[in-house]
């Protein structure tokens, strides 16, 4: 089973151990844990929440912020199928398993935890699909979600929806209104006033009467802005890079490569882990006559060690090399692994497991065909064949 896991994050986007603020354009995109419990909140303008803290830093909103860059790694190291939107302070993982990983997600809090500072923090929510599971944690700003699970894991706390728990059922149709993100702001507080609490009642409202008052883009509130079912993964890290350093005097030729070799398995290891291989490689090695540089493009991706090493072209260059004084591999284009068998096991999802007496035959089909490329299955015994079985039976006999 694949769960949702949907974080929402505070103070990310900045880098300062007090309180603090984050602007773009003169308006406040996010905010430490300390500038939200004085008041501030997103969409002021900077005098605004100065005024409410004084002494509070501003910084200016970045691409990628170093907090944000740590999320990140943490969540490859776990799992490829990683969403992030770090302007909109939100991100989206899947894990598979048979139970409720909380084991796992307890760890993954933690090693967040260990690059984020006290003014900053996180909140989870796990639901079976990504809709479900954004909608679960905007929900609980709210009010307490009937049949969920609330648990720490450590300092961040976590959301776990109904649907995954024994004999509870969620009815996401009794979500407040105040809860649809989707919703412009505005046209959420006329429905509240107008006495639309729940997105069931909304779904009473006739097509016409809702048109009217509020547009013909009204007409798709009541799919929860698409109720998202699938991930859209991030792409893969620019760059998955390992290497090694010699001291002062630098290495014979013969140590730098093997040295570049176990930098091949570890790159290797680390694509594996989150189901990736290496498309494109690209080698620096720096020698005693200059730093030699060139890149290899695969045929077909790979993570496999041996494949990808018999596939370095080493240059002419190396060919006067005498002593290295390190190297570097960079795998600069990755795709996700696909497993040769995948095809098959989704189709035996439906068809059941395959049996044990086939996967035996199967297997011992395919040593006959490498010996006897001829040999087909499903040939009829000959004659001679026949009379040879019969004459063996006689004597047996």
């Amino acid at each position: 089973m694949r769960f949702s896991l949907y974080g929402e994050c505070e103070g990310l986007l900045g880098e300062s151990r007090g309180p603090f603020v984050v602007e773009a354009e003169g308006v406040i995109v996010d905010i430490s844990r300390t500038a939200a419990r004085a008041g501030v909140q997103l969409g002021m303008t900077v005098g605004e929440a100065v005024a409410l803290v004084p002494g509070c830093h501003v910084t200016p909103a970045t691409e990628e912020s170093a907090s944000w860059r740590h999320l990140r790694q943490v969540l490859w190291a776990h799992t490829p199928w990683v969403e992030t939107h770090p302007l909109e302070r939100r991100f989206w993982i899947e894990i598979s398993g048979a139970r409720i990983p909380l084991s796992e997600l307890r760890q993954i809090a933690c090693e967040i935890r260990q690059g984020l500072t006290e003014e900053q923090r996180i909140v989870f929510a796990l639901a079976r699909t990504p809709w479900q599971a954004r909608m679960l944690l905007s929900w609980s700003r709210h009010e307490r979600v009937p049949g969920a699970l609330y648990r720490k894991l450590g300092s961040e706390a976590l959301v776990v929806a109904p649907d995954l728990l024994a004999k509870n059922r969620a009815d996401w149709s009794r979500a407040p209104v105040a809860a649809a993100w989707w919703i412009p702001a505005k046209a959420r507080e006329e429905l509240v006033a107008l006495g639309v609490f729940r997105l069931e009642d909304l779904e009473n409202i006739p097509d016409a009467s809702l048109c009217a008052r509020f547009g013909e883009g009204a007409r798709v509130w009541r799919t929860g802005g698409g109720q998202r079912q699938i991930l859209r993964p991030d792409g893969a890290p620019d760059a998955w890079s390992v290497s090694w350093r010699a001291d002062a005097e630098g290495v014979p030729l013969e140590h730098a490569v093997a040295q570049t070799r176990r930098c091949v398995e570890a790159l290797c290891k680390d694509l594996a882990q989150v189901g990736l291989a290496a498309q494109t490689l690209c080698v620096t090695v720096w020698t005693d006559a200059q730093e030699i540089r060139w890149e290899k493009r695969l045929a077909k991706p790979t993570h496999r060690p041996d494949a990808l090493w018999a596939q370095i072209s080493w240059p002419k260059e190396m060919e006067q090399v005498r002593r290295c004084w390190g190297a570097e591999l960079c795998a600069t284009d990755v795709t996700q692994l696909q497993p040769v068998q995948a095809n098959l096991f989704e189709q035996t999802k439906e068809m059941g497991a395959l049996k044990p007496k086939v996967v035996t035959e199967v297997a011992a089909w395919e040593p006959l065909m490498a010996r006897w490329p001829k040999l087909r299955r499903g040939m009829a015994v000959d004659f001679r064949e026949r009379r040879l079985a019969l004459l063996l039976a006689e004597m047996a006999q």
